[in-house]
């Protein structure tokens, strides 16, 4: 497929999420040969060249690496969480709303009659920024209405991962955006020169080549931003990021660095893993982390992992953005979900939340499971019983700038 062209917007394929039962095949593994084709090509050569067979361990490496994994045939996909589940964690989280509803503020797109792209779609998005073309997906609800402001959500992959493999395989954001009327923004980090051409995001200190080249990830995600403004009718005191492992760091720095544009952030699985960060503005909180994490060690330390980065505390970040925002008293549990614990640290400016998963892993609580980890790091389970997706959706929901 030729990549769409900067500010040309491309239907990839029609589909909407909202029937999460349905069943589906992975979109990071392509199938390359049906076993019986892969049989009749063994048959014929059984000693593949050593080209070939570099080819086949470097798509083996990007496809673990990335997140991806094939769906057994007998596999469901990642569990959704129940209407009494989400009365739950809406009951919980509207502690944390803000005492009053803002007002919206309707992005330029706003004024345009035109509904320019249709809705209950993934739309591929690409633009020039800094002489490099950045690509994006984003998913708009069938409910969008031209006139009426949504709001919207960046999910940030992690480092080798690409927006196909989250969108699809990890947060399973769009069916909870069709449900409830918001955009979303699934951008790809910039990929190395080398042969596995790993995605990775400039998180400052963290991680791999975008950080190594000291790529503009904040600029580029800025200008997607306001180009999909000009575009589509925009609520611009909603905007909000949330990401997995190097994502998770990524959305850190945008609260840092963008704060007059960004309400809220929801990282997952990585603290905020540099510095400085001088926000001028609050920006709203949800941290989740698995407490026997092995890539991004909750009390901080070298993770099992390919970056081989001495990650700090994870508080230190966390406590970073009490003192921004103006955080003080107690903490206060808020929701006791599964292997789930999330707490309110202190009566705030805007709110500051931890999630703390008993004995998770490195992966998206609620989705599906991780890749195979081929540094064999031990400790941390994934959790299938702690909703991710619909808690960070809720704690969004209720935070405006």
């Amino acid at each position: 497929m030729v990549a769409p062209s900067p500010g040309y917007w491309h239907t990839e394929r029609v589909r909407t999420d909202s029937d999460p039962t349905r069943r589906r095949i992975s979109p990071c593994v392509r199938p390359l040969a049906t076993r019986s084709q892969t049989r009749n090509v063994m048959s014929r050569s059984a000693s593949p060249s050593p080209r070939t067979a570099a080819l086949l361990v470097v798509l083996l490496v990007v496809t673990l690496l990335s997140g991806c994994r094939a769906l057994r045939s007998d596999e469901e996909p990642a569990p959704v969480s129940q209407p009494e589940t989400r009365e739950r964690i809406d009951a919980a989280f509207s502690d944390v709303d803000a005492p009053q509803a803002a007002p919206e503020v309707a992005s330029t797109g706003c004024a345009s009659d035109a509904s320019p792209h249709a809705g209950g779609i993934s739309h591929a998005r690409a633009i020039l920024h800094d002489r490099l073309e950045r690509t994006a997906r984003v998913f708009i609800p069938s409910t969008y209405t031209p006139g009426e402001p949504m709001p919207v959500v960046f999910v940030l992959h992690g480092g080798f991962g690409s927006g196909e493999q989250i969108e699809e395989r990890s947060a399973e954001f769009n069916p909870i955006a069709e449900r409830e009327g918001f955009i979303v923004i699934y951008p790809d980090g910039v990929a190395s020169d080398g042969l596995l051409k790993a995605r990775t995001w400039n998180g400052g200190d963290c991680c791999g080549y975008a950080s190594e080249a000291n790529i503009d990830d904040v600029g580029f995600l800025m200008a997607l931003l306001d180009e999909l403004e000009a575009e589509l009718c925009v609520d611009t005191a909603r905007v909000y990021s949330t990401g997995m492992s190097n994502g998770a760091i990524m959305s850190y720095r945008l609260a840092c660095e963008a704060s007059d544009r960004i309400a809220a952030i929801a990282p997952v699985a990585a603290p905020q893993a540099f510095e400085p960060c001088e926000p001028t503005h609050p920006v709203a909180l949800l941290h989740i982390h698995g407490t026997d994490d092995p890539n991004a060690p909750y009390e901080g330390g070298e993770g099992c992992g390919f970056s081989n980065f001495a990650f700090p505390p994870t508080m230190e970040g966390v406590e970073l953005w009490r003192d921004a925002n103006l955080c003080e008293g107690p903490s206060a549990d808020l929701l006791d979900l599964g292997d789930g614990l999330c707490q309110t640290l202190g009566s705030c400016e805007r709110p500051v939340v931890r999630c703390l998963i008993e004995g998770g892993g490195h992966s998206w609580p609620g989705g599906y499971p991780p890749a195979i980890n081929l540094r064999r790091c031990e400790g941390g389970q994934h959790s299938t019983d702690f909703a991710a997706s619909e808690v960070i959706w809720r704690f969004f929901r209720g935070q405006a700038r």
